[in-house]
């Protein structure tokens, strides 16, 4: 099949397809008549590919889970997954403590207003409220 068909069935671009198999990421692609002639095999691993990059795993990752056959190196996709787990799990942590930055800073301010005080540092007349 041609990669406009690829491209349809799997949601990558052309040019998405045509980097995945210059990083080697996809098996060479017989030509024919000049096209490249897709297989059912080239479909499901740019599905794998784009489920991947949906993950947050980069193609640098992906490219490292192919043993020298071009088979997956299941172990290695395992211990990928977990890895990509930490990650979310850091970030997630992250994100919680800037959420309670944001809370913390927004309190900070909704007192300062309802304060009626005209002391700000930020300004050297107070700060207004624009009220």
């Amino acid at each position: 099949m041609r990669i406009s068909e690829v491209s349809r069935l799997t949601g990558a671009s052309a040019k998405a397809i045509r980097l995945y198999e210059a990083r080697g990421l996809l098996p060479p692609v017989p030509r024919l008549n000049r096209y490249r002639d897709y297989s059912e095999q080239d479909v499901a691993w740019v599905q794998l590919i784009r489920q991947a990059l949906g993950l947050g795993i980069t193609l640098a990752s992906i490219s490292r889970l192919q043993g020298r056959d071009g088979r997956l190196d299941w172990p290695a996709v395992l211990a990928l997954l977990e890895q990509q787990r930490g990650r979310v799990a850091s970030e997630r942590a992250r994100l919680a403590q800037v959420e309670r930055d944001l809370q913390q800073v927004s309190d900070e301010l909704q007192r300062w207003l309802h304060s009626g005080s005209g002391d700000c540092v930020l300004e050297p007349g107070g700060c207004t409220t624009g009220v």
